[in-house]
């Protein structure tokens, strides 16, 4: 073969291997999609570019796996090649189709968000443009965010608690930021480990950013906290030691302050005993086992035979494997008990690789009550687990198939509270009562979109949030608002301070000018009216004040006015719109003398003006409002009303859970969602949730035995000691 031959021949490969390239990673447009959730077209990860039609609204689905973080990026532009930067929209909505996040015109990345759980997002792309056509850029990525290497993630409750052994793990939890965004919804990790009675451990939880803050939770078998330790610093470690006094278990939760993105942490378990690494056999392949003080705990903690050698002293071909009659039988790395045998389902196949894993039609007990059956539910041509089944009233789950259970009879389903009886945040919590007992479900957790996920609200400042199992969450919310701390607190404080000093001004303008009821100076609104006397202007002018554009003028009228009787230039006035020289004016009109250019001050109290008299020149009586219960005129400021006792008289309806306005005809809070109809705690009637029954006129609040906090009846634990609540029997 030639030279020149050679030359054609490569040149050839480059360019087919560039034409092949290009067509393997070329972009694709999306398929038709759906006109709302229900109709929701699935796409999967990867890159996708197109045009979108006039007036085009497509909804899509997309699934994330336990473990997984979604990136979505996305945007638009003008068919010519211009953005477009107030037409095209892309929003990204939960699985109860929630929106999470939102871009529009050229747009960006939105996300990460981090599950806990297999579940739906949906997207949806609009063009509101009525004449232009839109291209637009849709990105999906998917990254393996798994706990202890685990190919999963880290339980959020004590009954999902991820065993581990003594060593270091990385894992990864969703953060919210200070706003209040969520991403993800995988906020806390449960940990299961064992020790022995009289060694010394040592936990510990480093944050793999030096901007965050971690949160480390001790718990004993009995699930009660023992000890917790918030990083002290931002980037420190959060440190806990422990001597137990038996052989025993204890969980660590993992928590975070305020964090807008992913959090990672390193969680190390430590132990002062000494230490042996043992290997046991997995899949005919010896593998590490972990570090065990005996070869007696790495058997027991493992419940396979384990060796101090690395090649499991040639064990491994053929190893019989652990006999079970459920799941939970069986050790770590052999989770599932299949016919009897516990088996590892295999790893989770990497992003886009289909792998099978369990037989078409199989079947398996989840608990006493569920079960899961095997096929191909998302057509992606191999075989995998379905969501579990319940078995229907009245049955029993048994070596993977439904069975009737005998003389077993149920009450009603009963109560329906957000996150309660450890069901997830996003879910509401139903229990009945069954005899005999135990032999049908008894607790069951239903998704309900209604349930907001956001953490607890923070305590305030010097009250002991208690040992409860929430008072990490408390500390979490504290911890993370530090800067938030220093930046709302220099705010108040310089409002506070401005306050003041405007107040004490318009007090000395007052007593300078020989104008009565100085203290009015000191009251919101009540300042007001003053300023308008001391300025002898019609208190009709109050009106004026609240009408937009028009208080400038009324209010430069005034202040010119204020200056003129403080013997200084009219024009003066002028200057009370600009910030900052208001300030200096508003002292220099108080504080100074007075001179040449302007009204002398008056001599006495409501000084005779030429064509009135004294008494006509006196205030009128403030306006008064009508309570919004009785209907009686009461004072503009009262905060109880003097006539029904009631309180908030004159302010409007606020949502008892997220404190919005709210309004009596309204099912459900247009912010947060809580239902707004519930049973009065005292009449037992249905009544508006507001501040009082409608029926009795009770106030709807009930009071904690535990540390006589008041508040709403939103759910069974008190939000300041996280105690079970008593509500009245009356």
């Amino acid at each position: 073969m030639t030279t020149k031959i050679k030359i054609y021949l490569a040149c050839a490969a480059v360019l087919a291997g560039g034409l092949l390239g290009n067509f393997v990673f070329a972009q694709q447009a999306l398929p038709s999609g759906g006109g709302d959730f229900t109709q929701a077209a699935a796409i999967g990860y990867g890159a996708y570019q197109g045009t979108l039609a006039p007036g085009a609204d497509f909804y899509y689905q997309t699934e994330v796996k336990t473990g997984q973080e979604i990136n979505i990026k996305g945007g638009f532009g003008l068919a010519g090649g211009e953005n477009m930067y107030s037409w095209g929209n892309v929003y990204v909505y939960d699985k109860n189709k929630q929106e999470l996040f939102s871009e529009y015109g050229a747009g960006g990345t939105m996300g990460p968000w981090l599950s806990k759980s297999d579940q739906i997002l949906y997207i949806r792309m609009l063009n509101e443009q009525t004449e232009d056509i839109l291209t637009y850029d849709l990105e999906i990525t998917l990254q393996n965010r798994f706990d202890a290497a685990s190919q999963t993630d880290a339980g959020d409750t004590f009954e999902k608690a991820l065993p581990i052994a003594f060593g270091s793990y990385t894992g990864y939890l969703a953060g919210v930021s200070v706003m209040q965004t969520p991403y993800g919804d995988d906020f806390r990790d449960y940990y299961k480990i064992s020790v022995k009675k009289g060694i010394s451990y040592e936990f510990k939880l480093t944050p793999l950013s030096a901007e965050d803050e971690a949160i480390l939770e001790l718990y004993n078998a009995n699930r009660e906290l023992i000890d917790e330790k918030t990083s002290p610093n931002k980037g420190a470690v959060a440190s806990l030691s422990l001597t137990p006094q038996a052989n025993t278990s204890v969980y660590l939760a993992v928590g975070c302050g305020y964090k807008a993105g992913i959090f990672s942490y390193k969680l190390e378990a430590k132990s002062s005993a000494v230490l042996t690494k043992f290997y046991n056999c997995k899949d005919s392949v010896c593998g590490f086992a972990g570090s065990y003080s005996s070869l007696q705990e790495c058997q027991q903690a493992t419940a396979k035979a384990c060796y101090q050698t690395s090649d499991c002293a040639g064990k491994c071909k053929g190893a019989e494997p652990v006999a079970c009659s459920s799941d939970s039988d069986c050790p770590a790395d052999y989770p599932s008990c299949v016919g009897g045998k516990c088996v590892d389902m295999g790893e989770k196949p990497p992003v886009g690789v289909c792998q099978s894993e369990c037989n078409s039609g199989q079947t398996k007990c989840f608990d006493n009550f569920n079960y899961y059956k095997c096929g191909d539910y998302n057509k992606d041509g191999c075989f995998e687990w379905a969501s579990p089944v319940y078995c229907g009233e009245g049955n029993k789950c048994a070596s993977g198939k439904c069975a009737k259970a005998q003389g077993c009879q149920c009450s009603q389903w009963q109560g329906a509270e957000c996150g309660a009886s450890g069901c997830a945040q996003d879910q509401t919590a139903e229990t009945r009562i069954c005899a005999p007992a135990a032999c049908d479900i008894e607790k069951i957790c239903q998704s309900d979109a209604s349930c907001q996920i956001m953490p607890p609200p923070l305590p305030p400042s010097g009250i002991d949030v208690g040992t409860g199992t929430g008072a990490g969450w408390f500390k979490s919310f504290r911890s993370g608002f530090n800067v938030w701390h220093w930046f709302g607190g220099f705010y108040i404080i310089f409002w506070i301070l401005i306050y003041v000093y405007s107040s004490f001004c318009l007090q000395t303008l007052a007593r300078k000018t020989g104008t009565k009821d100085g203290w009015m100076a000191w009251v919101p609104f009540a300042n007001i009216f003053l300023a308008l006397r001391i300025a002898q202007k019609p208190l009709w002018w109050f009106i004026l004040v609240l009408i937009s554009i028009v208080n400038i003028v009324v209010g430069v009228i005034v202040w010119m006015k204020i200056a003129e009787r403080r013997g200084k230039p009219d024009w003066w006035g002028i200057l009370m719109i600009i910030p900052v020289v208001n300030i200096v004016v508003l002292g220099c009109l108080a504080f100074s003398n007075g001179s040449g250019g302007g009204q002398k001050t008056a001599p006495a109290p409501y000084a005779e003006q030429a064509g009135g008299t004294q008494e006509a020149n006196k205030p009128v009586v403030g306006y008064k409002h009508a309570c919004k219960y009785c209907d009686k005129l009461i004072p503009p400021n009262s905060n109880i009303c003097p006539f029904c006792k009631k309180s908030n008289p004159l302010g409007p309806c606020r949502c008892p859970k997220c404190r919005e306005p709210i309004e009596k005809e309204w099912q459900v809070c247009a912010k947060c969602n809580q239902d707004l109809r519930i049973v009065c705690p005292f009449c037992k009637k249905v009544t508006f949730f507001g501040d009082h029954c409608e029926d009795c006129g009770a106030r709807l609040l009930i009071t904690c035995p535990n540390c006589g906090q008041e508040q709403p009846p939103l759910g069974d634990k008190c939000i300041k000691c996280g105690q079970a609540l008593e509500k009245p029997d009356k």
